[in-house]
């Protein structure tokens, strides 16, 4: 039976907390580094706790696509200075195809384009 106790040891308690501009920076550049939420980085570096895995860091799934759409963006850039030198009408499906496969990439990372 639960007496009580777990209930008020996972009862939070909020703090404020001030930052200069370039405190506030700093603070930032750590917690993107650790790709943790600033709550958690300011807890685990208050009470010397590790800071756990990044909870953030996205999936490699994410990060090869994410990487796919920065080709994709260099791939309709040559498709487009070459669209002169080609076949238009293969030039155009190319751009097409391309500007398809760029919608879901988005769709795949849960954004819009």
């Amino acid at each position: 039976m639960d007496d009580g106790k777990d209930i008020i040891a996972r009862r939070l308690v909020r703090h404020t907390a001030c930052f200069t501009s370039i405190e506030n920076a700093l603070l930032m550049t750590r917690v993107e580094i650790a790709a943790v939420p600033v709550s958690t980085y300011l807890r685990c570096a208050a009470l010397d706790f590790p800071i756990p895995r990044a909870a953030r860091r996205p999936t490699t799934n994410h990060q090869d696509v994410v990487r796919l759409l920065g080709e994709l963006g260099q791939l309709a850039t040559a498709f487009r200075q070459a669209h002169m030198l080609a076949d238009a009408d293969a030039a155009e499906a190319a751009i097409r195809d391309l500007a398809e496969l760029r919608l879901l990439c988005f769709d795949a990372l849960g954004r819009a384009p």
